[in-house]
């Protein structure tokens, strides 16, 4: 994850550089959820609401076809109903309610459907996922009630580090503005126990967003 995270920040570097490029923010609302499975048998989910903010860059790379590379802070989480016993979080769980803090690094292609300054969009590419910390509570078969912070490890437990495939479809105008409906489909577990369950994040949400032209470096 680190050599990806370099890569792209390297990468970025040097389009930006050498580019005519435009400089974004942007923030909205989303619900995430997880297609998770505990051997091989899906479970009742349920999503969570959240916000994302971040920043991005778009830069022109071949007629209707423009790079725009982002990073992001995104409020995820996830509610699960369990028919089977599940480790993460506990054998004895009947449920869990997850929230955790995640950063994101998009490397997406923009294209164009329309030469005009107010045209529709599409957008597509991986993007590469850090969790900094999350919290679960959930009850037990015994009665009891578990509200802790998620263990993450590189061997067990939860996993840090994911993968991602993003897709997303907008509307950019004039002065730079844009609004966009997006799906982001994990493609890593977040569990990492051996026998354990098979927790792949996804999300949908809404954006508004804003691009300010900056200056061609020499």
């Amino acid at each position: 994850m680190k050599k990806i995270t370099i890569f792209s920040v390297t990468f970025l570097y040097c389009f930006v550089a050498f580019a005519q490029t435009e400089f974004g923010v942007f923030a909205g609302a989303h619900a995430s959820s997880a297609i998770y499975t505990v051997e091989n048998v899906k479970q009742s989910t349920d999503f969570k609401y959240g916000f994302h903010v971040g920043v991005d860059y778009k830069i022109p790379f071949e007629n209707k076809l423009t790079f725009v590379p982002a990073l992001s802070y995104k409020m995820m989480g996830y509610k699960v109903v369990f028919d089977r016993p599940s480790f993460p979080p506990d054998l004895l769980a009947k449920d869990n309610d997850t929230r955790f803090h995640e950063i994101d690094i998009d490397l997406l292609l923009q294209y164009d459907l329309g030469r005009f300054a107010n045209h529709f969009f599409l957008r597509a590419g991986p993007s590469f996922n850090f969790i900094l910390s999350g919290k679960e509570k959930y009850n037990l078969m015994t009665g009891e009630n578990v509200s802790r912070n998620m263990k993450f490890s590189v061997l067990n437990s939860y996993g840090r580090y994911g993968a991602a495939v993003v897709a997303q479809f907008g509307f950019e105008m004039t002065g730079g503005f844009t609004f966009y409906a997006h799906y982001v489909q994990h493609l890593i577990s977040m569990s990492n126990e051996e026998d354990g369950p098979s927790i792949r994040n996804r999300m949908v949400g809404i954006t508004i967003g804003k691009f300010f032209k900056t200056k061609k470096s020499p």
